[in-house]
């Protein structure tokens, strides 16, 4: 048995560097989209606020869900 740790101990630096690889690669691939998405107005510096988040305005977007909230008009009342 002895003779088989550095296959193992090999194999496990191998996997390591792999999933190293593949996550440098997520995040690479996740900063092009976002540049992408992103308009040219929206490169701030860290720490900097948009002007709609000084001012306090939300935005129309959907919720991540992806469920529309119903509108609070649109409700009957239960009397």
């Amino acid at each position: 048995m002895p003779d088989n740790w550095s296959f193992v101990l090999a194999a496990y630096g191998l996997a390591a560097v792999v999933l190293l690889g593949y996550w440098r690669m997520l995040v690479r691939h996740e900063n092009d989209l976002e540049a992408q998405s992103a308009p040219p107005s929206a490169h701030l510096t860290p720490g900097s606020q948009t002007t709609s988040a000084q001012t306090g305005e939300r935005s129309h977007a959907a919720p991540f869900s992806g469920h529309p909230r119903p509108k609070p008009d649109s409700r009957t009342s239960l009397q």
